[in-house]
């Protein structure tokens, strides 16, 4: 691998081990050796610390060497690090089985680690600046939709101050290996980035590693709090002779700003640096997440590095023999002054159970020794406001048994401990085994916020901003469902226009059995298609404009899956599954349909389909004509046209409310051909196809029905096919085992208000905690809900304000109704 880029070059217990310092003993030459070598890694260590505290520029004073443009760093001679970016869990608020799995999972991850290795564990709160707050343009004002984009503007605007933090939360974990160059190290990077990883993706986190761009910033946005680099990643090179640490670098770091040995001044920042000094008797695994939830801007980071398992047994043994050494020595000095030498120093006794219980716990019960080291760092404007921050830190950390001090004279080491770098400058430390660093977790109250997606609502503990792109999650199917009343629809209308803007060449295509979606996508330039029996649009379920380019055994293969589902909606003993024979006859005749009209090269109809059947000879196939027979002739034969419905335009809104409930699932089946084939179209043009079906219950009624659906579904995410289905009716839709499935494959799911049973029927399948079932219940507000987003679980609120928007959204009928008596009251004056 070249190097030629660009480069600057409640839970366990924590036991008293702060004073304890490695003294192990042992023989024979390997013993030697590695005891030499750690012996030269702590003078090398030690070397370093010394010249940064003795660094008389900025330049000395920050702890890295070179970055390379992938990312991997040489922060001394001979050590090399790499920095991975993690996803957050929805952790805090799930079961307590999700939460073991989690803890073993992350227990693994250090275990994996060899000893040779040095791990950084950072979240970072990153204020978001402040010309941004209040002035953020979510979606380009331009076009046919500028006045919504613009009013959707203001009101997010509006809300993202109110939230609590306006901090963008970010988690790493740097490992560093000694090396004796980068060639060397790579490998070694790349075999410990694969562990981690896939220690993360067994919890859903999606884990990154940094690039060099990448990895800057996370430096900068430490060393420069609020004053990011003037110039970026490309401007280094050998012509210009900047490297990367010119960029990292502040202006200006002032060791003791008016006299204070405790913090430093960074570019006009005051910034602290402070260390867990002990912990009480149990550790909880809310005990870093509590201090990561404080609405300021800090970074937490946690220096973990493992013992080799025979010397940490060892270590521990020599201190067990110490503590009994002096036992003896208590109850010699006790003989001769004559009491009880039964009667030991509490502290003793207590030192000697704790020793032993960290013995058994390495011997018996799989656990490492490693040693720790956990730092919190903060800034402000104002030396006042920094100490009201630094007060926080130390209330919150108290609260959760974590006593934190401050590191006079050692602010430089600290700060440069802080940063992604993998390197652990301080000497303040202690020893703590798998169980109590794991404990630990990095997760705290989830946010979701992802760059170029759509409004969700506000979390509804921060009130931060939910910002969701669908198109970034694996699977980007969803469903939403609730009551009626419980901001559903509102909520749909709502995505349906965050879609509109976000993406302005994505097509939008909607299946509207109550003819209310229309208020949102005609002002946005969309179309409205009615089908009913008195209206002139026409859609034939034989069609094949769109997949003309595939082959004929494919197109009819498509067909004949579609023409069973439709035949099953036309049968009410449908529930049993249609009979093979039905299949056999119906599949015959659907490709004699389009036998018969190849010569002219027509498009059958199912006039022709039902012509076709009664010539069959089985008897079976004049009861299917029977059932076909008012879909091909008569009053309701609509169906039964050539295809005049243009799907060219962007937004689509297919209005099915004219069809009786009998028809609308024939309907929907029809119209879901018709989108099938411009999904093809669209995939190929490199257009995303979204698809909003409401009252998707409807196509679980009939096992045929079931089956072409899912497979639809499936292949869709093939295609570019972005589907939501929305219902009222949860435990009839999920009753079906391929309608659960399906829910288990989407990757997004909104619920609003549920009834009992649809609660406990959500509650089942997703796996839902006691917390994050209280967030669907009766008792919460319209608008409220829980919205799973890949890993993501987030609480959301949406208290939306009155305006156009919340016109165009709104379906209580108790205000609808008075718009409409004015919209008639203002249209018969117009008359007279």
């Amino acid at each position: 691998m070249s190097r030629a880029g660009k480069q600057g070059g409640s839970g366990p217990k924590a036991g008293p081990w702060e004073r304890l310092s490695l003294m192990i003993s042992g023989g024979g030459s390997a013993e030697r050796d590695l005891r030499e070598h750690d012996r030269e890694a702590s003078e090398r260590a030690a070397a370093r610390r010394r010249s940064l505290r003795a660094a008389r520029d900025v330049y000395g004073a920050v702890g890295f060497d070179s970055l390379w443009a992938d990312g991997i760093c040489e922060v001394d001679p001979g050590l090399f690090s790499q920095t991975l970016q993690f996803s957050d869990i929805s952790y805090q608020s799930a079961r307590r089985e999700a939460k073991e799995s989690v803890f073993s999972a992350w227990c693994q991850l250090f275990d994996s680690i060899g000893e040779d290795v040095a791990l950084q564990l950072s979240v970072v709160n990153t204020p978001i600046p402040a010309e941004e707050i209040g002035h953020r343009s979510f979606f380009a004002e331009s076009g046919r939709t500028a006045a919504l984009a613009e009013e959707y503007n203001r009101i997010l605007n509006d809300k993202m101050r109110e939230g609590v933090s306006n901090l963008v939360r970010s988690r790493y974990i740097t490992f560093s290996v000694g090396a004796r160059d980068v060639e060397s190290a790579v490998p070694r990077l790349a075999r410990i980035r694969g562990d981690v990883t896939q220690s993360l993706q067994r919890i859903r986190c999606d884990a990154m590693p940094l690039d060099g761009p990448a990895r800057l910033r996370a430096i900068a946005e430490l060393l420069r709090p609020g004053n990011p680099p003037a110039a970026g990643w490309e401007a280094l090179g050998a012509t210009s002779g900047l490297r990367a640490k010119d960029l990292a670098c502040p202006n200006c770091i002032e060791a003791k700003p008016e006299g204070s040995a405790t913090c430093l001044r960074i570019d006009g920042k005051w910034c602290q640096t402070l260390a867990f000094r002990s912990f009480g008797s149990e550790l909880s695994d809310r005990c870093v997440a509590e201090i990561v939830d404080l609405p300021i801007p800090l970074a937490v980071s946690l220096h973990v590095r493992g013992m080799d398992k025979s010397r940490a047994i060892a270590f521990v043994k020599k201190r067990l023999a110490w503590m009994d050494k002096e036992i003896i020595d208590e109850q010699m000095t006790a003989v001769k002054r004559g009491y009880d030498f039964d009667i030991l120093p509490s502290e003793l006794k207590y030192s000697k159970a704790e020793a032993e219980d960290l013995l058994d716990h390495l011997q018996n019960k799989n656990q490492r020794l490693f040693r720790y080291t956990g730092l919190v760092y903060t800034y402000a404007d104002t030396r006042e406001a920094l100490r009201n921050q630094v007060e926080q830190i130390m209330r919150t950390a108290r609260s959760n048994s974590i006593d934190v001090g401050t590191l006079d004279y050692r602010q430089r080491e600290g700060l440069n401990s802080v940063l992604p770098l993998g390197a652990n400058r301080v000497e303040v430390g202690r020893m703590m085994t798998t169980a109590e660093v794991a404990i630990q977790m990095p997760f705290a109250t989830q946010e979701l916020n992802q760059e170029g997606g759509g409004y969700y609502g506000q979390n509804k503990e921060s009130s931060n901003l939910v910002i969701c792109n669908r198109r970034s999650l694996a699977s980007p199917m969803g469903f939403v469902a609730g009551k009626p009343g419980s901001g559903k629809s509102f909520s749909t209308k709502r995505e349906i226009l965050n879609t509109i803007l976000a993406y302005p060449t994505d097509q939008v295509i909607i299946f509207d059995p109550a003819g209310e979606y229309s208020a949102v996508t005609e002002p946005c330039g969309g179309t409205t298609i009615r089908l009913g029996p008195d209206s002139d649009s026409h859609l034939n379920p034989f069609d094949l404009t769109d997949v003309a380019d595939l082959s004929p055994s494919a197109q009819r293969a498509f067909k004949i899956d579609a023409f069973l589902a439709l035949s099953a909606a036309t049968m009410s003993e449908g529930s049993q599954g249609l009979p093979e024979a039905d299949k056999s006859i119906i599949a015959r005749c659907v490709e004699a349909c389009y036998e018969g009209r190849s010569g002219d090269g027509g498009t059958p109809t199912l006039g022709d389909l039902y012509e076709k059947l009664l010539a069959q000879e089985e008897r079976e196939a004049r009861d299917i004509a029977l059932r076909y027979e008012r879909y091909a002739v008569g009053a309701q034969s609509f169906f039964s046209h050539e295809s005049d419905v243009d799907l060219s335009n962007r937004i689509v809104d297919i209005d099915l409310r004219d069809l009786t409930s009998n028809l609308r699932t024939f309907g929907m089946l029809t119209v879901l051909e018709s989108v099938r084939n411009r999904m093809y179209s669209n995939y190929e043009r490199g257009v995303t196809t979204w698809l909003y079906i409401d009252e998707v219950q409807s196509l679980f009624e009939h096992p045929a029905i079931v089956s072409y659906f899912s497979r639809f579904w499936a292949e869709g995410r093939k295609f570019g096919l972005v589907a939501t289905g929305i219902t009222q009716n949860s435990v009839y839709m999920l009753e079906h085992e391929e309608a659960r499935n399906m829910v288990l494959n989407s990757d997004f799911i909104l619920l609003h208000k549920q009834s009992p049973v649809d609660r406990r029927a959500w509650v089942d399948l997703l796996g839902l905690s006691e917390q994050e079932s209280r967030y669907i219940d009766e008792s919460i507000k319209p608008g409220e809900g829980l919205l799973v987003a890949g890993g993501a679980r987030v609480p959301i609120k949406d208290d939306f304000p009155r305006g156009a928007l919340y016109d165009l959204f709104n379906t209580k009928p108790s205000e609808q109704a008075p718009k409409r008596r004015r919209r008639k009251a203002t249209t018969r004056k117009a008359e007279r």
